[in-house]
């Protein structure tokens, strides 16, 4: 079997040969800092032995478009997964030549991992995470080492958008905690295109450029959207009105949300948010994530060719009213409760903000970086609820006259 040849960065090295109990990697988008994780505990895989190694998200959903797959990908690609074994029901991996385990979970089910003692965790996306549910966590990291060079580490990975949250403000105090800072400069494989994005916000908006850009603590300020809550689930599909919102994207992820309206109340569920998507595979997944064709789809007007592909394959998808300023405060109207394992437009919607001029005033004018989701979310209901009006009880009614 040809094994690929391993990309590492610097990232990888300092996580790798780190000397403290709690390693934080904070870091700009792209920096590497998860993937490099990832990379480490891969490494750990195939070379030690009698491990539990943990794996997670605040959610098995976010999890599971995130980390797993790069997890796997790693495995797969360096030829180790034909060592493996893989319970995809219960997320878990074993390497059997050394008896080693590797445990996938979220921190909503928290009996997953009582009875666990593991030796290395990784907490994808740490600022979703509480203080308690780290405190959690870092009373399972008690795996037990034959080897005395070797010693548990707790891995979290996070950008730096709010210097006022637990990380900062608790965490990186602790004695016994390592910071492994990075941006976009640590990683050589990122595209051109995406590079270029990141410097462009220099232009646009000094403290998304110092947190997605340099990896440096922001403060986030002006926000779009503050009319939404989180819930634990979507209320039945067949108690109102269910549409859907598509984003297009390759290098950026394509993100598909899920839309129930019953009286007055949005409600929102992510149900993909994924990078390097052909037409052809966006279409698999729509087949098995809309699995009623007559549902409303409404899509980015910029690709009208896959729109015109994906009504082919037999789904009612319509290109949508695209007007952002007008869309943004139809928007705001409504009450958003959006499910909590929507992890990417959750991330989305706490860091949407306006722009700033040069004197530091917000402009009618949202920043254009990681809006993804919440393009689609918007795209849906304009277009959907724009020409519909309400009544004294604010249940919608006919149409606008």
């Amino acid at each position: 079997m040809t094994k690929k040849r391993s990309k590492i960065t610097r990232i990888f090295r300092e996580n790798l040969n780190a000397h403290k109990r709690i390693v934080v990697n904070i870091g700009g988008a792209r920096s590497s800092k998860s993937y490099s994780v990832c990379q480490v505990l891969a490494y750990k895989l195939r070379k030690e032995y009698g491990k539990e190694i943990g794996i997670c998200r605040k959610t098995m959903p976010a999890l599971k478009m995130t980390t797993y797959r790069d997890m796997t990908g790693i495995l797969s690609n360096w030829g180790t997964l034909p060592f493996c074994h893989e319970q995809k029901s219960e997320h878990w991996i074993k390497y059997h030549p050394h008896n080693n385990h590797l445990q996938f979970f979220s921190i909503e089910d928290p009996t997953r991992i009582k009875s666990t003692k593991f030796h290395y965790i990784f907490i994808e996306e740490a600022d979703e995470f509480t203080k308690d549910d780290f405190t959690i966590l870092d009373t399972r990291l008690s795996g037990t080492n034959t080897n005395p060079n070797e010693r548990n580490h707790i891995y979290l990975a996070l950008n730096p958008e709010n210097i006022h949250g637990w990380i900062p403000e608790y965490l990186l105090k602790r004695p016994d905690v390592q910071v492994i800072k990075s941006n976009y400069k640590d990683n050589p494989f990122l595209d051109d295109e995406y590079i270029q994005t990141l410097e462009s916000l220099k232009h646009i908006d000094q403290n998304a450029y110092r947190v997605y850009t340099l990896g440096e603590w922001g403060k986030t300020e002006g926000l779009i959207y503050t009319n939404y809550d989180l819930v634990d689930e979507m209320p039945p599909l067949d108690s109102g009105e269910l549409i859907f919102g598509l984003d297009f994207g390759y290098n950026n992820p394509t993100a598909l949300i899920e839309i129930l309206i019953k009286d007055n109340e949005v409600f929102v569920n992510e149900k993909l948010y994924e990078e390097k998507l052909i037409t052809a595979d966006l279409i698999d997944k729509i087949k098995t994530l809309v699995p009623d064709s007559t549902s409303e789809i409404f899509a980015d007007t910029a690709e009208p060719d896959k729109i015109e592909e994906i009504k082919r394959a037999g789904f009612n998808i319509h290109p949508s009213e695209k007007s952002v300023r007008d869309g943004i405060n139809f928007l705001k109207k409504f009450r958003l409760h959006i499910t909590k394992n929507s992890g990417n437009l959750i991330k989305e919607i706490r860091g949407y903000a306006w722009k700033k001029d040069k004197d530091g005033k917000a402009i009618d004018e949202p920043i254009k970086f990681r809006d993804h989701a919440l393009d689609a979310l918007r795209y849906a209901c304009y277009t959907k609820l724009k020409n519909f009006v309400r009544d004294d009880t604010g249940i919608f009614g006919g149409i606008k006259t």
